[in-house]
């Protein structure tokens, strides 16, 4: 058997180091899916930390196989095998970090938890259950507003049932609702984010309010849930 050249055994080399942060994602998120750890751990270390360094170096290392490969022709599907595996994941990397590496919410800097309501002054509060559930979860009960999201209270009293509704369509697991209020859930694919969401219904005013668990920027997904709400709560034309 003729042994592979110098070329070909580091182009080897070099696809498997493009791989990594892929394989290092996966388990991270395999890991946060079945209870192995919380996404402090998936999220932050594995994925943010230690997969960003290893995308990093993966992006280098697809370069090299190129590099590699102008020498030996047979290396050529490695490097550019290991190339797709580099590019695709710092490109992927790159694009989740320029929207959540601060927090992005219409254009505004966010930090820590991201919380939305359509009424600043005074905001519905979460029933007792969604709040203990919070608090359960080592989030706020009442997390600070957040100015930066625009989205008004509807002007109008709407049904709990429609509230419900809005809830569904937007994403959200109705955990209840009756007189005065509907209130939901709601968690991410990948690693569980959850935000928690409550409607307010009064007498010529309906107001919501969308909350993340986890003290971390969202990238505006927290406003981008409200405006998903408040768009199935607006009366038909």
């Amino acid at each position: 058997m003729t042994r592979p050249s110098r070329a070909i055994r580091w182009a080897r080399v070099l696809l498997v180091l493009t791989a990594l942060a892929p394989l290092v994602v996966f388990v991270a998120v395999a890991g946060t899916k079945t209870g192995v750890w919380d996404w402090r751990v998936g999220y932050s270390l594995l994925t943010m930390r230690l997969g960003f360094a290893l995308a990093a170096l993966g992006a280098v290392a697809a370069v090299g196989g190129i590099i590699v490969a102008l020498g030996e022709r047979k290396a050529w599907p490695l490097a550019l095998t290991g190339l797709v595996f580099g590019g695709a994941t710092a490109a992927i990397f790159a694009l989740h970090l320029s929207s959540h590496g601060l927090g992005v919410i219409n254009g505004a800097p966010v930090a820590g938890i991201a919380e939305a309501t359509t009424d600043r002054t005074g905001p519905p509060g979460f029933s007792g259950a969604l709040a203990d559930r919070r608090v359960a979860a080592g989030a706020t009960a009442m997390p600070p507003a957040v100015d930066a999201c625009d989205a008004a209270s509807i002007p109008t009293q709407v049904a709990p049932g429609a509230a419900a509704y809005a809830l569904r369509e937007a994403g959200f697991d109705v955990l209840g609702f009756g007189v005065g209020r509907a209130d939901g859930t709601r968690s991410g694919f990948w690693f569980g984010f959850t935000h928690d969401a409550v409607i307010r219904i009064r007498p010529g005013r309906t107001d919501v309010r969308v909350a993340a668990r986890e003290a971390r920027p969202d990238g505006g997904e927290t406003c981008r849930l409200l405006q998903a709400i408040v768009a199935g709560l607006q009366p038909e034309a």
